[in-house]
This record gives C-alpha cells, structure tokens and sequence, in this order.
C-alpha cells in the first residue's frame, strides 16, 4: 500500500491525503512551469493543486504561453510568475511532488525520503530558445503545451494510493523519460 505522508496537522499519518500538491520549477518561470501548472489545474478535477516558481523568475509570463493556454480552453487568470523562494519556510504549503522541468535537469539517484516532496526531472525544451520568428515560436509552444498535457495526463492515471513512494517515484521518473511534441490521440 501507499507510504505517502499526511499532513501532520490535518490528518493522521497512515491516513491518504485527497489533494495532491506539485510544484513545477524552472529557470524564469515564464513558460514551462507555468504552463504545467496551468494544465494539471485545469485537468487535476481538484486532486491536484498545481503551482509554480523559477529560480531566475522574470516576475511576467511569455505572452505566447498564455496564448496557447488560453486556446486550449486552459483558464490563466491566476497565473503570475513567481520565485521558488516563496516555497521554502514556514509558511509554505505542503509539497507531495517537486518536478523540475528545466531541459538541462538531470535524473538524480537519491530516493525520496519519507515527510519528503518526491522530486522528479521531466527535461523539457525551453520553446524560446532556437525560434527565430513568430511561426517557430508558436510550434515551440504548441509542441511544449502537448508534451506537457501528455506527461500530466500519465501522472493523473497513476494509481497513487497503490504505489510505495519508491514505486510513486519511479513512475513519476519513467514520465519524466517520455517527450511527446506530437498532439494525442484521442
């Protein structure tokens, strides 16, 4: 059975927790994460709180990630760009799962420990760089929000009140692998 953590506060500790929290980082907080934070609110259906943050965060997000959300019926009102140093102290929420999307993140070795976020690297291309006009930088994006939406949606199907935190961990990894800029069948 599932080893994840409860909150201390709010539940018991072998009790399940109902909302999953993810924190997606990269460098500027203008794109990546913040598109995945955008997409697995829209698809979570509340048992998943998506947020966000850089460590170089730029304070505003690239207009054609807002452009592209918004034309996959992806709501970005809430969205603002944020520094990842909002989430550490005292007064940050919970984390279950820490997923650095930066293209240059590489696979660490250490398994989660337990009262631990999971953290996993799912490598993704930042959309800006390489597109030298508008149309290549909307194929980027385009390209970016599928990959996105496809690794999302494998994490939604993953049985999380099954897996160990090891197994949990794997599985979020192995998404991570998988890099699709085509859009799904669906």
């Amino acid at each position: 059975m599932r080893d994840l953590y409860a909150t201390p506060s709010t539940k018991h500790a072998n009790e399940p927790i109902d909302t999953f929290n993810v924190l997606f980082l990269c460098t500027f907080n203008a794109s990546r994460s913040i598109m995945a934070e955008a997409i697995l609110n829209h698809l979570g259906n509340g048992r998943f709180c998506g947020m966000s943050a850089g460590d170089q965060a730029v304070g505003k997000i690239h207009p054609m990630a807002l452009a592209i959300l918004s034309e996959h019926g992806v709501p970005t009102t809430t969205l603002k760009s944020k520094s990842w140093a909002r989430f550490f102290g005292l007064a940050v929420p919970r984390l279950d799962f820490i997923i650095i999307v930066r293209d240059d993140s590489h696979e660490e070795k250490v398994l989660p420990w337990a009262q631990q976020a999971i953290k996993a690297f799912w490598p993704t291309p930042d959309p800006v760089i390489g597109s030298a006009n508008n149309i290549e930088l909307r194929a980027a994006f385009e390209a970016l929000y599928w990959a996105l939406e496809s690794k999302i949606l494998a994490l939604l199907e993953l049985p999380m009140h099954e897996l160990t935190r090891s197994e949990l961990w794997q599985q979020v990894m192995e998404i991570g692998k998988r890099y699709s800029a085509d859009r799904p069948n669906r």
